[in-house]
């Protein structure tokens, strides 16, 4: 009888939402309830496993029987953990090769310490790949055994990214455009950092000599995510700003308070993993994109403007954007890891996962 038909683990952590900064120390403890009379196990431990998920473009080429070739094009699927960090929970005794664990309810605590760079947890998540994700697994460390889905706590995880320390955060961003009709817009975000639950303050000067109608302003901000040689684009929020609908004045100069969803939401950041073989690189970069639909073909034009996207805007770190409305928040997850093969040791990924 397998040991998943016959325990129960139970793991609790210190922070119920499972939501931890990088560098951060992760404390819990393990509830195990046997119900062998015996159970002898080589030891018990805690996989900490940070994993990236991309996609390719591959090609297949075969002959038909009349010898002509064709060319069939695939997506192939990749996950690959960058980081694998073991923590030690129950150990043998000294001079004994075997761990027993008699009928009845057993607890062990542990601890281990979030190495201080690590990509952003992939969030928002409404397309699969590509992806970043963390989890922790419980592994009883014996031949027969295979772990469960139950056994599998997933994390998120952001790098603290303090937009008052950027150097760029409040600097004014500016992006202009002028379409065929002479019809200009020069938009321009007052402090190019934003954490979640905040405002961008954009403000728009348009130029109109010829008073065409403006149809409407739609403003986009959109993460853009690029993981190994996927990428991928998400739309946070979209909106049409107001009072602009068939607008025909020759000048427009107004300020709009536009609002950041709060919640999680990936940090901008870059990161290269420290994997054997060809680093992976990880980017997460952010912009607001300006839609101005005029009336006339051809006339439609966009502006463009980058968008730095931290998680705290305090010089002492505190994670109050974050964690204050963590706890009722649903947590989007990667599509899950194929538990029945665990992944590779830590010793052949990774040279310095406990840095």
């Amino acid at each position: 009888m397998g040991a998943s038909e016959s325990t129960s683990i139970h793991v609790t952590f210190n922070r119920s939402n499972l939501f931890y900064f990088a560098g951060e120390q992760i404390t819990g403890n393990i509830a195990f309830q046997n119900t062998h009379d015996k159970l002898t196990l080589d030891e018990i431990f805690l996989e900490f496993v940070g994993e990236a998920g991309y996609t390719t473009r591959e090609t297949r080429r075969h002959h038909d029987n009349n010898g002509r070739s064709h060319t069939e094009y695939y997506t192939e699927y990749h996950q690959i953990p960058f980081m694998i960090h073991r923590i030690p929970v129950v150990r043998p005794q000294q001079g004994q090769r075997e761990l027993t664990l008699y009928r009845g309810q057993h607890s062990w605590p542990f601890e281990f310490t979030l190495p201080q760079c690590l990509p952003p947890s992939s969030l928002p998540l409404r397309v699969a790949y590509p992806y970043v994700k963390y989890y922790v697994r419980i592994v009883l460390n014996k031949s027969w055994y295979k772990p469960n889905a139950k056994q599998v706590y997933p994390l998120t995880i952001f790098p603290r990214v303090n937009i008052c320390q950027h150097p760029n955060s409040s600097q004014a961003m500016l992006a202009s455009q002028t379409n065929r009709k002479k019809v200009s817009l020069q938009g321009r975000i007052v402090q190019n950092g934003v954490v979640p639950g905040e405002k961008l303050s954009l403000e728009l000067q348009l130029q109109n000599p010829k008073r065409v109608e403006i149809k409407r302003i739609e403003a986009t901000f959109i993460q853009h995510r690029q993981i190994g040689q996927s990428q991928q684009s998400e739309i946070i929020f979209r909106m049409e700003l107001p009072d602009v609908r068939e607008f025909n004045d020759m000048n427009l100069h107004r300020t709009f308070d536009l609002y950041v969803p709060s919640g999680y939401l990936s940090p901008s950041y870059v990161y290269a993993t420290q994997c054997c073989g060809p680093a992976l690189g990880i980017a997460y970069n952010y912009e607001l994109k300006l839609d101005v639909h005029v009336r006339g073909l051809f006339t439609d034009f966009k502006v463009n403007m980058p968008v730095l996207v931290g998680t705290d805007t305090s010089y002492d770190h505190a994670p109050v954007h974050i964690i204050n409305n963590s706890d009722d928040q649903s947590i989007p997850s990667a599509p899950a890891f194929d538990y029945e093969e665990p992944p590779p040791s830590y010793e052949s990924i990774v040279t310095d996962g406990k840095q």
